[in-house]
């Protein structure tokens, strides 16, 4: 196992569904940890845990893939890892995306924002032509600065700015130029 981590440059309250941290906490940085295509724990937890030492300001995305992306927008920063599995659906690669936005949002905006990038996601896939809107092991994170901002879905300017780098750089990283 290998991995790499991006430093978010401040602390954001993130609603996350990654194997690290669960749920809402605060976190400073994005690690991405690369196991192999043919990985099985009962434990990926204590893996992680084992990685992370002390440091655990961090949300952990695990993925076979290979294909990354850690990426500073006028929006804030975007962190993706990408791959699908032959079956397509099966959990030998996974679409981890995490958002992490300057705009101060609350726990509304943020589950909004879960929403708009799970929504660009399976927009992508679709415009691929899969028939599936995800694999078995996906992850979304989002975080924000804590704001008084609700709304973040496709009709927000935010959303839209996000939807849209969450659609193009899926489309990039699995094959569309």
């Amino acid at each position: 196992m290998h991995w790499v981590s991006y430093w978010l440059g401040g602390e954001f309250l993130t609603l996350a569904s990654s194997l690290f941290p669960e749920g809402i906490s605060y976190v400073r940085r994005v690690s991405i940890l690369f196991v192999d295509k043919n990985y099985c724990s009962q434990d990926p937890w204590r893996d992680v845990l084992s990685i992370l030492g002390s440091n655990r300001d961090s949300v952990i995305f695990m993925t076979a893939a290979r294909s990354y992306v850690m990426r500073e927008t006028d929006w804030g920063k975007l962190v993706m890892s990408a791959g699908i599995g032959e079956s397509g659906e099966d959990a030998g690669c996974t679409i981890n995306v995490g958002t992490f936005v300057h705009e101060g949002l609350n726990m509304n905006g943020l589950v909004d924002l879960v929403r708009t990038v799970t929504e660009a996601k399976s927009g992508a896939l679709r415009d691929l032509g899969y028939e599936l809107t995800g694999t078995v092991s996906d992850a979304v994170a989002v975080g924000s600065k804590v704001g008084e901002t609700s709304f973040a879905g496709p009709g927000t300017d935010l959303g839209r700015r996000v939807a849209r780098d969450v659609r193009l750089v899926l489309r990039e990283m699995l094959g569309e130029s």
